[in-house]
């Protein structure tokens, strides 16, 4: 029996590697592929960002309803570059036999990540920061993974975010202080447009780049230059902050939860603001990447991707830190896009998750529908092709799932339906919750023991089908998107 991985390594490889295929726009050249990956950071504070908005946001289109299909570093990463939900690349944690590199490497993930299937499609292919957590366990320290070009990974074990860190530099490790100009997100960047550079000798071959940041991530460790920025600035007080009543929350929660202190404000409040300064690095960089690539030429053919792992709680429903739950503020992350064909200033508000970036991908990159229809997620492109006050049929609710643990909230797994409209999670426990999002924004009342009988039945019955679905199986139900020609 061919396994799926070996089958989707196939259907790319039967493409012609210089061939030209169809992008947003009709046939072209294919397209370059930039993604800029946060790191903890909410859809809210990167939206709180002036010159993502001038630069990105009002210059192309702004997922409004994008999601975190597991909310945790390490899974979600692997959901980015596999395409499939973290129940099949197996990667649950991120760290031990079950989380990060381990499973990842044991699963043959190495080979059949983006990186080898975007350069079996004729692309170099770049990836700069963090890989997976944990990396390299179980591997000498200076391994190279196939399938990149340029792989500039920051060795997870050794890292002490954007000021201290070992590079794996293509098989040679080298360790960086920002006390000493090795400030991560710089000098990370630099390395960036320095591949960027150096693809223009063959100005033919596109190019895809992954720049995986360690901003936000908590403790956030801005740049000397931006520690005075943001003075006084404190974290929103959402009315689900500090939530008074939690009998309707699962227990888990009810028993651990209590009222936030005056020093966990002050401690959240310090957190937000260094939060925000580190993105500040990350706009320096998104300028400088757009600057280049108007200097190479490259602007007018390449998509500029900027999204998150996972989002970040900060007091709501009494979690004073942490992401894992199924809340909109651990789960909802960003999703900005500009490209050719993209408009500008466009707002989407369909329902996407980090398992349909790979997809995406491997279309923009011209892959055949047959390796494209093997990822769990579907292609955004069709969505990239719309017009301002266009619409299309697309899915109505995403799988959320997670696989247990987090702190101070220690939840024994869940899975769960998010849409545009409502919440609905299953938890192991056999608990339930259900929020009606349209009355209901800041997930504060469970209305899972008041669904009528119908309505529960639908809902337990979709879980059902996607917490187990491969591939083709997890899209069914969703509608097919009206612009979509596959």
């Amino acid at each position: 029996m061919v396994s799926h991985g070996l089958r989707w390594t196939l259907a790319l490889l039967s493409l012609p590697v210089m061939a030209q295929a169809p992008g947003p726009t009709g046939p072209t050249v294919r397209p370059n592929i930039v993604v800029v990956l946060l790191d903890d950071a909410d859809a809210e504070i990167t939206e709180s960002m002036p010159r993502l908005r001038s630069m990105l946001v009002e210059q192309g289109a702004r997922f409004t309803a994008n999601i975190a299909n597991t909310p945790l570093c390490g899974p979600a990463r692997a959901v980015i570059l596999s395409g499939e939900y973290a129940h099949n690349n197996k990667v649950y944690y991120n760290n031990g036999p079950e989380g990060g590199y381990a499973p990842w490497a044991r699963g043959g993930y190495d080979r059949k990540n983006l990186g080898p299937r975007l350069q079996a499609l004729g692309y170099r292919t770049g990836l700069f920061g963090k890989y997976m957590n944990d990396f390299p366990t179980g591997e000498k320290e200076t391994f190279v993974p196939g399938g990149w070009t340029d792989f500039q990974a920051v060795m997870s074990d050794r890292e002490a975010r954007n000021n201290r860190f070992t590079l794996n530099e293509n098989g040679a490790l080298k360790p960086y202080d920002a006390a000493t100009g090795g400030y991560q997100t710089d000098l990370l960047s630099g390395r960036v447009l320095s591949f960027i550079r150096e693809s223009e000798k063959n100005d033919d071959q596109p190019f895809f780049a992954l720049l995986s940041v360690s901003a936000p991530h908590v403790p956030p460790k801005p740049a000397a230059r931006h520690l005075a920025a943001f003075p006084g600035e404190k974290a929103p007080r959402k009315p689900s902050f500090d939530e008074a009543d939690l009998s309707d929350k699962p227990k888990a929660l009810r028993e651990q939860a209590t009222p936030i202190t005056r020093q966990q404000e002050i401690e959240i409040d310090e957190t937000y603001r260094a939060m925000r300064q580190s993105l500040l690095a990350v706009e320096d960089s998104i300028e400088a990447l757009l600057k280049t690539l108007t200097e190479t030429g490259e602007i007018s053919r390449t998509y500029v991707f900027l999204t998150s792992d996972n989002g970040w709680m900060r007091g709501e429903h009494r979690i004073p830190a942490e992401k894992y739950a199924p809340y909109d503020e651990s789960i909802r992350v960003p999703l900005i896009v500009r490209g050719p064909g993209v408009a500008a200033g466009l707002s989407l508000d369909p329902m996407v998750g980090l398992v349909d970036l790979a997809p995406t991908f491997l279309d923009l990159a011209g892959a055949p529908a047959s390796a494209i229809a093997l990822a769990d997620g579907r292609s955004l492109v069709p969505l990239l092709r719309l017009k301002q006050g266009e619409r299309a049929v697309w899915r109505e609710s995403m799988l959320i799932e997670h696989f247990g643990g987090g702190a101070p909230f220690r939840v024994r797994g869940y899975f769960g339906l998010r849409s545009k409209d409502a919440a609905y999670i299953e938890y192991a426990t056999g608990e339930k919750e259900y929020y009606d999002l349209a009355k209901d924004p800041y997930q504060m009342e469970n209305a899972a023991a008041r669904l009528d009988a119908p309505t529960l039945a639908r809902l337990r019955a979709r879980v059902s089908a996607l917490k187990d679905c491969r591939g083709r199986a997890c899209r069914l139900g969703e509608g097919t998107a009206s612009t979509e020609a596959r």
